[in-house]
């Protein structure tokens, strides 16, 4: 899945996350990404407190929860359906 435009990153933040059952997973709290020459490439999505908690104690955790950016199938209306 490819984001269209520059700001969609930003976009993603507070986002309800779903599997394609429906069933919530939680919200993006965070995205984890690297550069590729010129483009910011995603490589996960970090859900809920598991990224808040990640900044404060580092990372690692039952309680830390993420999703590979692979598993992003579609991104409707302020929620990202992933597969899992």
């Amino acid at each position: 899945m490819e984001l269209s435009e520059p700001r969609a990153l930003s976009e993603l933040l507070g986002r309800k996350v779903v599997d394609q059952s429906g069933r919530r997973l939680g919200r993006v709290r965070e995205a984890k990404a690297h550069w590729e020459g010129e483009a910011v490439v995603i490589d996960e999505l970090i859900l809920d407190r598991g990224g808040f908690r990640r900044r404060l104690r580092g990372p690692g955790g039952p309680e830390e929860q993420t999703i590979p950016w692979e598993a992003v199938v579609e991104l409707p209306d302020e929620t990202v359906v992933v597969r899992r």
